[in-house]
C-alpha cells in the first residue's frame, strides 16, 4: 500500500478525520510519520520488563523467558494493530482530500470507539478499503454507517464481501430507491457471474430482502409528461415519458437496509448490456430513452453527457 503523508493534509476534512480518530482511540492521533509504534502499550511493557528482570535477579531464567516471549507477543500484535489503523486511515484521507466541504454534524463518540476496536484487527487489504471508505463516508457525513452495520462488516468473510460484491456493482438507483434489475432468464448468471446459491447467500446474510417477485414500477402518465432518471454508478437511464403510457415495471431484488449501506461502498463498473436490457423494459412509443455520463448541477438539476439514444 503506498504511503501517504497526511501532515501535508489541511482544511476541515482532515482536521475533523483527525479528530474523529482520536475519539475513537483514546488520544491524540498522530499521523504515521511522528509517532512511535506501539506507544499506547508502552506501561504494560515497562511492569512486564520489571518483572523479567527481578525474575532474573532471582535466578529465575525460565519465568524470565515467559515475561520475554509475552512482551514480544504484545509488541508484535500492537505493532500490527498500529499498521492496521494507520492503513484504514490514509485510505480515509485520500478519500477525503479533494473534499471542499463536510458536515459540521460530529460524528458519534460511541461509534468512533466501536470503528477502531474492529479495524485494528483487520489485517486483509481489500476489506481495509471498505474500512477507509466507510471512515471517510461517516466522516463527511455522519450517521450514514450504523454501529450494526459495522458489526455486521466486522463478521463479514471476504469470500462473502466478494459475492456481495457483485451485487453492489449493478445497483440502480431512481430517487429514494435501490434495487437490482433480476431478469428471470439467466442474464445475471451469464453476464455477473451471479449463481442463484448466491442470492441465497446475500438472503441468507440479511443483505437482500428475501421476498420474490418485487418490482420497480413507474405509474402511468395520463395526460401529462413525466422525466424519470435511473442512475448507474456514474452513468444514468433518462426515461422522457409523454402522455399516455402505461404502467411500467422491472422485476427486481432489494437491499436491506445494511446491504443498502455496504452497496455504496463499492465502486460501480459500467456494463452496456445491463444498462441496455433495462432500457428494453421501459420501450414504448411514447418514452424517450436516452442513456450516458450523469453529472450533477446545483439547484437538484443534471446533465446527460456523451448520450446514448435507446431505439431498439
Amino acid at each position: 500500500m503506498p504511503e501517504i503523508n497526511l501532515i501535508k493534509f489541511e482544511g476541515k476534512p482532515f482536521e475533523k478525520l483527525i479528530d474523529v480518530i482520536s475519539k475513537g482511540i483514546g488520544t491524540l492521533y498522530k499521523p504515521r510519520a511522528i509517532r512511535k509504534e506501539a506507544e499506547s502499550k508502552a506501561y504494560e511493557i515497562e511492569i512486564i520488563e520489571q518483572a523479567k528482570s527481578k525474575a532474573l535477579a532471582e535466578g529465575k531464567e525460565l519465568e524470565a523467558e515467559t515475561y520475554l516471549r509475552i512482551q514480544e507477543r504484545i509488541l508484535f500484535n500492537e505493532v500490527e494493530r498500529q499498521k492496521s489503523i494507520d492503513n484504514v486511515v490514509e485510505i480515509a484521507a485520500e478519500q477525503l482530500k479533494d473534499e471542499k466541504s463536510i458536515s459540521e454534524e460530529p460524528v458519534d463518540k460511541d461509534w468512533s470507539k466501536r470503528f477502531f476496536n474492529i479495524v485494528q484487527d483487520v489485517s486483509d487489504e481489500e476489506m481495509q478499503t471498505i474500512w477507509g471508505r466507510i471512515l471517510a463516508g461517516e466522516t463527511k457525513q455522519p450517521k450514514s454507517y450504523s454501529i450494526r452495520t459495522l458489526e455486521f462488516l466486522k463478521n463479514l468473510s471476504k469470500t462473502e464481501a466478494e459475492v456481495f460484491t457483485k451485487f453492489a456493482d449493478i445497483r440502480i438507483k431512481s430517487g429514494d430507491k435501490n434495487f437490482i434489475f433480476n431478469p428471470r432468464n439467466d442474464f445475471l448468471q451469464k453476464e455477473f457471474g451471479i449463481a442463484f446459491t448466491d442470492k441465497l447467500l446475500m438472503v441468507e446474510l440479511g443483505l437482500i430482502v428475501s421476498k420474490d417477485s418485487l418490482e420497480f414500477s413507474l405509474n402511468p402518465t395520463g395526460d401529462t409528461k413525466l422525466l424519470q432518471v435511473l442512475n448507474y454508478g456514474e452513468k444514468a437511464i433518462v426515461l422522457d415519458r409523454n402522455e399516455n403510457v402505461p404502467k411500467q415495471a422491472l422485476e427486481v431484488l432489494v437491499f436491506t437496509k445494511i446491504g443498502l449501506e455496504l452497496s455504496k461502498l463499492i465502486p460501480q463498473s459500467f456494463n452496456s448490456k445491463y444498462i441496455e436490457l433495462i432500457c428494453s423494459k421501459f420501450k414504448h412509443q411514447n418514452v424517450n430513452i436516452e442513456y450516458g455520463d450523469f453529472i450533477y448541477l446545483p439547484g437538484n438539476r443534471f446533465r446527460l453527457l456523451n448520450k446514448t439514444k435507446y431505439e431498439k
